[in-house]
């Protein structure tokens, strides 16, 4: 049995796929499993990924016949997982040589720990690098504590997970995109303990990726959010912590608003309506006073043409003049 598979979903990433697999091939802690999940690529990715697979058998290679997005990717290889601990590499990120090392260097001094978090290094296509926060490897998470920072992303979502826990808790697909963050929080939640390891996780802020560019899947987040906030009340979270992502969720209804009045000639009329009426059915699931004057100091909007005048250019302003 190796000691970690990595699930790698692929969809057209000919150009960075190498990388990634150079990366993980060359990895010190030897015994692993690399399933990669070709989501209907139209590129050479097929090509690639056959003469990685014919040269080392630590990869385990699947086609799907249609696209399905990264969750539904990363489930479908997740059957084929054999590993004691899992993560996830995206097709254009790669680890350090010795990321998983050190990862498994404190699974087997931490029994108790069932999540173990990469040190995430976001890296621009002209080489620039930005450590997501100074981390104390010392430090050790409860589970609970580990979700309720991840609900703001204070810790990321990068790490390797027990199993088990990853097994009971597959990959979120209610959204296309985003509703695999879901996911995290869950795992983190059902671990006894989350712990740093030190290994570097390279995150490539791929201009190209569905999550940089301007697209409609950008309000993909709104309906994942919400599952979220569903997820939560049925974990019994307590509601000071509910209210607390219900004001996260709500500032991402805005920052939605926002970057639809900022691109809207990027989509078509058909898009805007369908961005329109994913930021009206969120907006819905507020409570009648969110968004009062007490919270926001502005007259309370009484249906959604009048918020999206108000909360559109209130916020924009705001967020343009910085005192967001």
């Amino acid at each position: 049995m190796p000691a970690v598979t990595l699930l790698v979903a692929i969809y057209n990433a000919a150009e960075t796929l190498p990388r990634c697999l150079d990366s993980l091939l060359a990895q010190t802690l030897r015994h692993i499993q690399i399933v990669c999940i070709d989501d209907a690529s139209n590129d050479d990715t097929p090509a690639i990924l056959a003469r990685y697979a014919q040269a080392d058998s630590r990869i385990t290679t699947l086609r799907l016949t249609e696209n399905g997005g990264q969750a539904h990717a990363r489930n479908c290889g997740l059957a084929l997982a054999e590993g004691t601990f899992i993560g996830m590499v995206d097709a254009d990120d790669w680890l350090a040589p010795d990321a998983l090392e050190q990862a498994w260097n404190v699974i087997t001094r931490y029994p108790q720990t069932d999540a173990v978090l990469f040190d995430l290094v976001k890296v621009w296509p002209d080489g620039r690098e930005e450590e997501y926060a100074k981390t104390d490897h010392s430090i050790v998470f409860s589970g609970f504590e580990a979700m309720r920072l991840s609900l703001r992303w204070q810790i990321h979502g990068l790490y390797l997970v027990r199993a088990d826990i990853h097994r009971a808790y597959p990959y979120d697909e209610t959204a296309r995109l985003y509703s695999d963050d879901n996911t995290t929080r869950l795992h983190y939640l059902h671990s006894r303990e989350v712990r740093p390891s030190g290994g570097r996780y390279y995150y490539f802020q791929n201009p190209r990726s569905t999550t940089q560019r301007v697209s409609v899947l950008y309000f993909e987040s709104l309906r994942a959010q919400h599952h979220m906030q569903q997820l939560l009340a049925d974990e019994h979270i307590a509601s000071d912590i509910i209210d607390d992502y219900e004001q996260y969720r709500w500032l991402n209804v805005v920052d939605c608003c926002y970057f639809l009045a900022l691109h809207r000639r990027s989509f078509t009329a058909a898009e805007r309506r369908k961005a329109r009426r994913a930021i009206a059915e969120t907006y819905a699931t507020f409570p009648p006073h969110f968004g009062s004057p007490r919270k926001f100091g502005y007259r309370q909007c009484r249906n959604f043409s009048h918020f999206w005048m108000q909360e559109q250019l209130y916020f924009a302003l705001r967020k343009i003049t910085g005192k967001m």
